[in-house]
């Protein structure tokens, strides 16, 4: 199928609303609260989709389903690690944001163990999510080179890092969570029509699941091996377990959220509804990517040969799918891009004002933070765009394995001080710095970044499967911070009084 006029009507009428929603939410607002956490009016099931699209973004949509096509529905399953946390993180961590009334995630911190604590945690923050920005501008590029393959695909980077600052500086947080869910159902949408197209092409008394069975496509004995090099159902869940807690109580994009609705009560439930979002993920990710294997296994067309294999699913879309419904697939992948950049903006915004600013600027107006913030999100959305077009010209094979394994180097040292300040009573501020520079050490060895340990005579970087990287480095931080306890005093008392969850005795006064 060629890309038609009604292609570009569907896609072009998608971005223009996106752009209009900017405009609407930014005449609602009045001061800087709004900018920040939409005036905490936000209800709790648009903040659960905002929760979801941010978690979920480009990087699972595409580079997910080209996995479950090429090695099965292992990668499809990846996500229910996440499903403890969905009960954890409002019973042990959401209470103390909102007694802090905290805007950011690192304000904890430093309540628990001191500033640099808290400035340090911002800045990584920061630096991942302009990295992440990067990323996920990345992965709907391949989209648009299948529909112009003659087309520059560093205009393309440039359109989308562009729309995605304008609405974001423009509407602020509020408009942020109102896309998100509105693109959380264009994405859903969009995955329904390639599974229930991807599946016309079984022929009738032919069993869909017997097929993939029979091929290997569902959960091969390798699938459960314990090798640590290996793909496995164990690596995942425990990997997808470990390298969610810092996305769920220590990156801003998501805890931000928390602070955004009217009481504690609401805030949790932004969690407890991501429980069958997640299973709709799983749905979705093994649903395309299987349909996509079946359909080029019965129709008779010969499965491409991609040099980039993330670009499976625009591939189809293109190519199979009839004229307009393409439009609307490809603005699905679009969603789910821009449900992550519009986060990582407003995020890193609230972030810089909040975190560095404000406390140095101490007399700063509203009108100040807001200008601040809209400033900061351009400088992000600019140096995210051009990391993505260095992506383009130097191209990346796997996007899921890499971000996950950029995330467990990244954010793991940061969870586990959120784990040590959270559930120790006796860690203070010297034993958990000793924690955190230990697993940046061995994030740095596991990651080798720049090539950095190729000094050491005899270095052989770690082959370990990239999910590891979270628990190993989690780890890496928790038990040397322990250790550190039996020769460092314990913290004093306003360090874990009511910053602890053994000293959060009531949680009924908190709003």
């Amino acid at each position: 199928m060629a890309w038609s006029m009604l292609d570009w009507i569907v896609l072009i009428g998608y971005l223009g609303f996106l752009v209009w929603l900017g405009y609407f939410f930014s005449t609602r607002r009045k001061d800087s609260d709004d900018y920040f956490v939409g005036g905490q009016r936000i209800p709790a099931w648009v903040a659960a989709f905002s929760v979801y699209a941010t978690a979920l973004s480009s990087i699972s949509y595409v580079a997910t389903t080209s996995n479950v096509y090429r090695s099965g529905w292992i990668f499809g399953v990846g996500v229910i690690g996440v499903l403890p946390l969905l009960y954890l993180v409002p019973k042990f961590f959401i209470p103390f944001v909102r007694r802090l009334n905290c805007v950011t995630a690192y304000e904890y911190l430093e309540a628990r163990f001191d500033r640099p604590m808290r400035l340090l945690a911002s800045a990584i923050f920061i630096i991942f999510h302009i990295m992440r920005i990067a990323v996920v501008i990345f992965i709907p590029t391949l989209a648009f080179q299948e529909v112009f393959p003659t087309m520059n695909p560093l205009i393309i980077v440039a359109v989308m890092g562009f729309l995605c600052v304008v609405y974001t500086t423009v509407g602020g947080f509020e408009a942020v969570v109102w896309s998100d869910t509105i693109q959380t159902f264009v994405l859903m949408g969009a995955a329904l029509l390639v599974i229930a197209y991807g599946l016309m092409a079984v022929p009738a008394g032919t069993s869909a699941f017997g097929t993939l069975v029979a091929d290997g496509k569902v959960f091969p004995a390798e699938n459960f091996s314990f090798d640590p090099k290996a793909t496995t159902v164990w690596w995942l869940f425990i990997g997808g377990f470990f390298g969610s807690i810092y996305q769920y109580i220590g990156s801003q994009d998501v805890v931000q959220r928390y602070s955004s609705t009217k009481n504690l009560e609401e805030a949790k439930k932004t969690l407890y509804f991501q429980i069958p979002l997640l299973v709709v993920s799983v749905m979705m990710f093994v649903g395309m990517g299987s349909a996509i294997y079946l359909f080029y296994k019965f129709s008779g067309i010969p499965a491409p040969e991609l040099a980039n294999n993330n670009a499976l699913l625009p591939y189809f879309v293109i190519n199979q799918l009839p004229i307009g419904l393409s439009g609307l697939v490809i603005a699905g992948i679009f969603a789910a891009a821009q449900s992550t950049v519009s986060s990582s903006l407003n995020s890193t915004a609230t972030c810089t004002i909040v975190d560095f600013i404000a406390p140095i600027k101490t007399n700063i107006t509203d009108d100040e933070k807001v200008k601040f913030a809209q400033w900061t999100s351009w400088i992000v959305g600019i140096v995210g765009t051009l990391m993505a077009m260095v992506f383009i010209t130097q191209g990346q094979s796997d996007m899921y394995v890499l971000f996950n394994s950029i995330l467990g180097l990244l954010g793991s040292p940061i969870a586990g001080i959120f784990l040590l300040g959270i559930f120790s009573t006796k860690v203070g501020t010297k034993a958990a710095w000793i924690g955190f520079w230990t697993s940046s050490l061995v994030a740095l060895y596991l990651g080798n970044p720049g090539g950095i340990f190729n000094i050491i005579p005899g270095y052989v970087k770690p082959d370990i499967f990239g999910f590891l990287f979270a628990p190993i480095v989690i780890s890496a931080c928790m038990i040397p911070a322990y250790i550190a306890t039996i020769f460092l005093p314990a913290p004093e008392k306003e360090k874990i009084e009511g910053l602890t969850y053994m000293s959060l005795a009531d949680t009924s006064d908190i709003k």
